[in-house]
């Protein structure tokens, strides 16, 4: 780990005007930093050339590339199966030909029973479950301890949003969140093709800040695009009954707070690097792979 310079590229992204999707508002972001050439584990586990299997212990879970493609994937994509449903801890790159060993956290509290392999959920979690993770993640690299993350907080934050939309779950899995929500996220998407032109997008909730996702390309960023925007809804329907508040920021001003954000840089558990730092109450997170910055992502504290 080394004290990093800013996070590449990220002062030529443009916010456009916005648009509402229920009670979120949505600005585009175009300009595109980086190049592509990756395809997604959703894409990966339904040619059978990505293999995902559980190991000994909860806090990790090794992924297979059978195939000749590059697979990438972000932080807070839901992998499910095997004795308890997972997430991914932070963004992974998996090489044609190679193992990597991946950090993840359970979402699915009370089971330990099932098969070895997972399967994709096609379905990431929350910004702001993934702000928790990201803090906590965050915390653990400074400690020298690795991409953990604090597995009691996350079971804790699943418990809260269950219990807050009254959702019943017999195991505490956040899956039974979007299973039960499922059908009225559809309906809000209804009528939505795709932001055109978008690398990513700021989303804010009565002109509070709340997270932001960026790809290093329009390709890739359409890859993620609709997983995403579903993740961003459930989040605006959930906020409404736990009253979590964004962080109160101008949209002018978001790109240039991320822009000056001092970051550590990290190694990735697979290949390239990350940049992670926290400024002004919002926690930024960039995967670069070889000065290629393929996804960046900004969260609001969650308690800010």
């Amino acid at each position: 780990m080394r004290i990093a310079t800013k996070i590449p590229g990220i002062e030529a992204l443009t916010l456009k005007e916005p648009f509402f999707i229920h009670n979120i508002r949505l600005f585009p972001i175009t300009g595109e930093i980086g190049h592509d050439g990756f395809t997604t584990l959703e894409e990966g586990i339904f040619s059978k050339e990505i293999v995902i299997e559980d190991t000994r212990g909860v806090n990790e879970v090794t992924i297979r590339n059978l195939g000749e493609q590059q697979f990438f994937a972000i932080d807070g994509e839901e992998i499910i199966g095997a004795r308890q449903n997972r997430i991914l801890n932070t963004d992974v790159y998996i090489e044609p030909h190679r193992e990597y060993t991946v950090p993840v956290t359970c979402i699915e509290q009370h089971r330990w029973s099932g098969g070895q392999t997972f399967a994709e959920a096609g379905f990431a979690v929350t910004p702001s479950l993934r702000s928790t993770l990201a803090l906590s993640v965050n915390a653990s690299l400074n400690q020298k301890k690795g991409f953990v993350s604090n597995q009691s907080l996350i079971w804790s934050k699943i418990e809260n949003t269950l219990k807050s939309t009254r959702i019943s779950s017999m195991t505490s899995s956040f899956h039974d969140v979007y299973k039960t929500l499922g059908d009225m996220v559809n309906e809000l998407m209804e009528g939505f093709d795709s932001i055109k032109d978008a690398v990513g997008f700021a989303a804010f909730i009565n002109d509070r800040f709340i997270a932001m996702d960026i790809f290093a390309s329009n390709s890739l960023y359409q890859k993620f695009e609709k997983k995403l925007l579903k993740s961003y809804i459930l989040d605006g329907y959930i906020r409404k009954y736990t009253r979590e508040q964004g962080i109160s920021i101008s949209p002018d001003s978001i790109i240039k707070n991320i822009a000056n954000t001092d970051c550590k840089t990290f190694n990735s558990p697979t290949k390239g690097t990350e940049l992670r730092g926290i400024s002004e109450g919002i926690i930024v997170k960039a995967y670069l792979l070889e000065e290629n910055p393929l996804h960046i992502s900004a969260f609001a504290i969650a308690g800010e």
